[in-house]
């Protein structure tokens, strides 16, 4: 069964990640998550989305990458799974239509990449939002560090980037975690209205020129960082 599922009502395509489990941004899940955004560029060339919804299941957003595969000892296959979840992010970042994450439960480590990597985001007042790489044996990659830079206030930057620091409800809002908080049965649902409020309103063409000139810097930082990932990878 597919980690992933796909479907579209009045121009908005909604992307369910459930493993069954916490959503590990595993080469499957990367993959699968690829293919549903393969399609919803397809429809967005042809007019048919003009918005795209990124949820999680009801217990996680995304609690990160796969540990195992960092702990089998194939740095090959660690560097290509951390490589292509940033990947993943820049895209989301670039991505032709508005792009509105339901957080639907916490975002850890890469998950948290994964939430800052949308136009909008909708949390609630329980989820979780962590970078906890310093907490775990991990030093946050550069490309990931430049996309929590572009998102957070300057103060919760560098707690999140050197201090793990957890975020929940109007705090994490505060800090730019995410845009609004709303109750954790009505997260899906508001990212769905708010999704189509953009499908109805926005000129595609003009959203993704704008937002690439407003991200300009930051997209190129974040592209500096996949660049010298195997360096950076390497080194840890």
């Amino acid at each position: 069964m597919s980690t992933v599922t796909y479907s579209v009502t009045d121009a908005v395509a909604t992307i369910t990640l459930d493993d069954g489990k916490v959503n590990v941004l595993s080469p499957t899940m990367q993959q699968n998550i690829n293919a549903a955004l393969d399609q919803a560029e397809q429809a967005a060339a042809t007019g048919d989305v003009k918005a795209i919804v990124l949820a999680g299941n009801n217990r996680v957003l995304s609690a990160g990458f796969d540990l195992a595969i960092f702990g089998s000892g194939d740095a090959a296959a660690g560097l290509a799974m951390l490589r292509g979840g940033i990947e993943l992010n820049a895209r989301l970042l670039r991505f032709p239509v508005p792009v509105v994450i339901a957080a639907t439960g916490h975002a850890i480590a890469g998950g948290s990449f994964l939430l800052e990597s949308g136009d909008h985001r909708v949390g609630s007042p329980t989820m979780r939002c962590q970078a906890n790489e310093v907490a775990i044996g991990m030093t946050v990659p550069q490309a990931c560090v430049e996309i929590l830079r572009m998102r957070l206030t300057k103060a919760a930057f560098q707690r999140a980037v050197g201090l793990a620091a957890t975020f929940t409800g109007e705090e994490a809002r505060a800090a730019g975690w995410v845009d609004e908080i709303v109750e954790p049965e009505n997260v899906l649902s508001r990212a769905q209205e708010v999704a189509a409020g953009f499908a109805a309103t926005l000129h595609t063409k003009h959203h993704l020129a704008s937002k690439l000139k407003a991200r300009a810097e930051s997209l190129a930082a974040i592209q500096a960082g996949i660049d010298g990932l195997a360096a950076e990878f390497a080194a840890r």
